[in-house]
């Protein structure tokens, strides 16, 4: 890649980070009419009755949040000196794709629980409550301080609120399409970042093959992999320190970063997009 490509790629990257300014106010803001609250007989208000209280909404705010968060420490990460003649870009092998690893995982949170109809929303809510039930509890051993209730009792609770809610929708005489608990179990168990990641790519339109390749490609430089040292950075062989083994130097490659960035702001705006959708009012 020439001096000049990077230097495109670069601004282009910079571009597409102008666009999260109104989000960072969006998150950061106190005022009543602020875009996460839900109004009455909204989409969303239906959907924080049935999962009380494990709120749809509360949790969609809690992953636009970070999501935004991860793409405001980027920029700022990238943002260096400033003078009349240059803007100085500092670029990382590792850490910058963390955080749009961090930024793409939480956006696709969001639209996983905003974008699909009603009841996949409310089981998709319940069952991120039952995965995050074990390592929640594992931290509490950790530190010694145990939840007031029991792990199992908790999952009860989740499978007897799924049942509820596909008893309050099913018509009259026709059975629900989950009425007992080895149903629910079922739906809510089994959960794995992965489909959260491929559905929303689905639902947002980026395809769930790029929003798994984006997060993967993240998640693997975030993990310092061995494959994405050698596959997804730029490496200059410096010299041969011994047979068989060169000393190399190792760079971001600036257009996969700023693809990666592009994907990530996308699908926070699509997750702002179905969460103004489910949260008004329809009538």
């Amino acid at each position: 890649m020439t001096d000049l490509e990077e230097e495109q790629d670069l601004r282009q990257l910079l571009s597409i980070l102008e666009k999260i300014d109104p989000w960072v106010e969006a998150v950061t803001t106190d005022r009543p009419d602020a875009v996460w609250k839900v109004e009455p007989r909204s989409p969303l208000s239906t959907d924080d009755a049935r999962t009380h209280p494990y709120q749809v909404s509360h949790r969609a705010w809690m992953a636009i949040t970070p999501a935004v968060d991860f793409l405001a420490c980027l920029r700022n990460s990238l943002l260096g000196a400033r003078d009349e003649q240059r803007l100085i870009v500092r670029l990382h092998s590792y850490a910058q794709a963390g955080l749009i690893r961090g930024a793409l995982e939480n956006a696709c949170c969001a639209v996983w629980l905003l974008g699909p109809p009603r009841m996949e929303r409310v089981t998709n809510r319940l069952a991120l409550q039952w995965k995050e039930l074990k390592p929640s509890d594992r931290l509490r051993d950790l530190v010694q301080s145990p939840a007031p209730r029991t792990i199992e009792q908790r999952q009860q609770q989740l499978a007897d609120l799924l049942i509820a809610a596909h008893t309050a929708v099913a018509p009259a005489a026709q059975a629900p399409a989950i009425a007992d608990d080895a149903a629910a179990r079922r739906a809510l168990k089994g959960l794995q970042y992965v489909d959260i990641v491929r559905r929303a790519g689905e639902l947002s339109g980026v395809g769930a093959d790029v929003a798994e390749a984006t997060w993967g490609m993240c998640s693997a430089l975030a993990h310092g992999d061995t494959s994405a040292t050698l596959g997804l950075l730029d490496t200059t062989v410096i010299r041969q320190s011994a047979p068989g083994v060169s000393l190399a130097h190792t760079s971001p490659h600036v257009k996969l970063l700023t693809f990666a960035t592009l994907n990530a702001v996308r699908m926070t705006a699509e997750a702002f997009r179905f969460l103004q959708e489910r949260r008004k009012a329809p009538y």
